[in-house]
């Protein structure tokens, strides 16, 4: 079996965000990728690597730039220590700061239109998340 990279790794879990952001199933997801939901389960987890034409795809489905995938990764950033025990629930283990709360906000701030606002709103939510 192969053991995961800390790229497919970031990828998983990043394409779980997504989708949780995007509120969507695994089955419901999948069935827009024309895959399996336990293969996207295994994307998810890092224990089968998303190919670029996949990841291609994905992008494309989630609304997405390809980039979102790759953006600020940097080998001593990445964690390698990704709970996918619980990959076909919500969110659970493994999420870090990925709380209910979490995706609310990231749904509301995908709703606003790219703006002034919509950046000065994240630095203040970046600055604001640098003081705790």
């Amino acid at each position: 079996m192969r053991v995961a990279n800390h790229l497919d790794l970031e990828i998983g879990r990043r394409l779980r965000r997504s989708r949780l952001i995007e509120n969507l199933t695994q089955e419901r997801l999948a069935e827009k990728l024309e895959i399996s939901f336990q293969q996207l389960q295994k994307y998810e987890c890092g224990a089968n690597r998303v190919s670029s034409s996949r990841l291609w795809t994905i992008s494309r489905v989630l609304g997405l730039p390809i980039m979102y995938f790759y953006e600020g990764l940097d080998d001593g950033e990445i964690s390698a220590a990704i709970d996918c025990a619980g990959a076909g629930a919500g969110v659970g283990a493994g999420d870090g700061d990925l709380t209910d709360k979490t995706i609310q906000t990231a749904r509301l701030l995908q709703k606003m239109p790219d703006g002034e606002v919509k950046n000065r709103l994240f630095e203040l939510i970046r600055a604001v998340s640098r003081t705790q």
